[in-house]
């Protein structure tokens, strides 16, 4: 009898598609493939064009041992350790939020205000990150914003687990040029703010669901209706914030009418606006100068 013909690894890729597929997974294709790539260092047009090669000996169990964990549940990046965000890879794992796509766009629109406001002040600018979690907000901020002498990145959070997380993440992407500090919010913060940054907790117990009970529950609930955190961060923005700053913040869609009706009460001489993400739903919160 002729021997079997050893599996490729497209035979390995579809396996593991079906095992997800069983499993309930929202994206057993793309899980499977990110999953193999890290085991064989791939990027994706590289394994797309091996699929036919034949699986060396060592990679079917140990890639079978890594779908089982994300068929039990637990989040693809937390088995790899990384996440990519803003074109750069962070290091995650239990102890920090997974950076969300939609939360590129704090990064985006900070750097467009941190260009265009360049030059305006001759002070040295600060820029703050409140609850920087893995750092993915403060980093790539500095990593993708030209030097410039004076500017201060800072990263905040009240766990320090997180705070471990975010610098190793600044040393190797941006060395030098991020401060992380453990501190409750905004009250560290001793001098004005040009640039306030931040995704707080902002979901209610109800919503927590299958998926995202893995990452830290801290990172994501804020009391009964999810805007705690934010209530206390706004409070403190008359004091904190710069006179010519501003302010971004990432909420929930239904949180959008008491969102500006707490920023009215706690800035009443700014204009307010809440803009959509992607999807168009209402997500971020924005306090500029009038």
């Amino acid at each position: 009898m002729a021997a079997a013909e050893p599996a490729t690894l497209g035979d390995l890729l579809s396996h593991a598609r079906q095992r997800l597929v069983e499993s309930g997974s929202d994206s057993p294709r793309l899980d499977a493939e990110v999953l193999l790539r890290h085991l064989l260092h791939l990027d994706r047009a590289h394994l797309l064009v091996s699929l036919d090669r034949p699986a060396p000996p060592w990679l079917a169990g140990r890639f079978d041992a890594l779908v089982e964990r994300r068929a039990a549940g637990e989040p693809v990046a937390y088995i790899t350790g990384q996440r990519e965000f803003m074109g750069l890879d962070f290091l995650v794992d239990r102890r920090v939020l997974i950076p969300r796509p939609e939360t590129e766009f704090l990064v985006e629109w900070g750097s467009r205000r941190l260009r265009r406001d360049s030059g305006r002040s001759h002070r040295g600018r600060l820029v703050v990150d409140v609850g920087t979690g893995s750092g993915a907000i403060i980093v790539s901020l500095a990593a993708l914003t030209e030097p410039r002498l004076g500017t201060v990145f800072v990263g905040a959070d009240i766990s320090r687990e997180a705070i471990e997380v975010a610098r190793l993440n600044a040393a190797r992407l941006a060395p030098g040029r991020v401060e992380l500090l453990v501190g409750n919010l905004l009250s560290w913060c001793r001098r004005p703010a040009d640039l306030i940054l931040a995704n707080l907790p902002y979901l209610r117990p109800e919503q927590l669901h299958e998926g995202i009970e893995r990452e830290p529950e801290a990172a994501l609930l804020s009391g009964e209706d999810g805007f705690d955190h934010y209530r206390r961060l706004l409070a403190r923005l008359p004091e904190t914030l710069a006179g010519s700053g501003a302010c971004i913040c990432e909420i929930d869609p239904s949180q959008r009418k008491f969102a500006l009706r707490a920023s009215r009460t706690a800035t009443p001489n700014r204009r307010i606006s809440v803009l959509p993400d992607l999807a168009g739903f209402d997500r971020y919160l924005v306090i500029e100068p009038r």
